[in-house]
């Protein structure tokens, strides 16, 4: 299994994760041509691509919806309450797969997806888990914070594709609207450079051989701030592995594929 962050930040997320066999698109929050761009960047087709999951409804993941899947005619794995919310029903061409039940596994092709509900103020917001012979992986962004109960599915991921938001002074100083800045800062809001530092702490398991900051703000976090937040929570933790991992500590960027990733 392998996979490449096609982008990822508030203009848009989309990753891909191919075996050979499948290849599937977990968001797609650009639009349709900047998606297909990106596709063939990465020595992809478009039309190859199995089926579409989407994390949340949220314009910056689904914005090349309607279009990629009319035009690829493949399955659309979305919470059933989602697909009501963005009214798809009444697009018959779009084909709604089996019902994402929180918490239980499904399969397309030779990859095995475990969904698992997060805090975010979407309607019905999904975090998911990969595996594909022995690997395993998971894409953990658009949450307020990473509850036990979602740190436990992350134990035994060999990549784990992270939310660093923002940084929480940057963020307070910043010229938001007061009532954005309290929804990002919110508990349904979205990952700080901090909850991620904490995770790594308290709740990483340190199996994975990457560690990949994603949907980092352009306006309110760095990337060099992110990874040093992370940098010493896994230095805190245990040195050794912190010095091991630091080449294996990445950031996603928003405007380009990050490049693929062999698990």
């Amino acid at each position: 299994m392998r996979f490449n962050v096609l982008a990822s930040g508030s203009s848009g997320n989309a990753t891909l994760i191919s075996t050979g066999k499948t290849s599937v698109l977990v968001d797609c929050g650009l639009s349709a041509r900047e998606l297909v761009k990106r596709v063939e960047m990465v020595g992809s087709r478009i039309q190859d691509i199995s089926a579409i999951i989407i994390t949340h409804e949220h314009s910056d993941h689904v914005r090349a919806l309607k279009t990629l899947a009319k035009k690829l005619n493949i399955y659309v794995y979305i919470s059933p309450v989602a697909f009501d919310y963005l009214k798809l029903t009444s697009e018959p061409s779009i084909k709604l797969a089996e019902k994402l039940i929180p918490n239980q596994p499904f399969e397309i092709g030779d990859l095995q997806f475990w969904s698992v509900p997060v805090p975010h103020d979407s309607v019905d917001p999904l975090v998911f888990t990969i595996e594909s012979k022995g690997s395993k992986m998971a894409i953990v962004t658009d949450l307020g914070y990473i509850p036990k109960q979602v740190a436990k599915y992350l134990i035994g991921c060999d990549a784990l594709v992270l939310e660093a938001n923002h940084e929480v002074e940057m963020l307070r100083i910043s010229s938001y609207p007061w009532a954005t800045k309290q929804r990002i800062l919110g508990q349904n809001g979205h990952l700080s450079n901090n909850e991620m530092a904490r995770f790594l702490r308290e709740d990483f398991d340190q199996k994975a051989q990457y560690l990949i900051l994603a949907h980092l703000s352009e306006q309110n976090n760095h990337p060099e701030l992110a990874k040093l937040a992370a940098m010493t929570a896994l230095n805190d933790k245990t040195p050794l592995f912190a010095s091991l991992a630091e080449n294996r500590v990445l950031t996603a960027f928003p405007d380009r594929p990050l490049g693929w990733i062999d698990l």
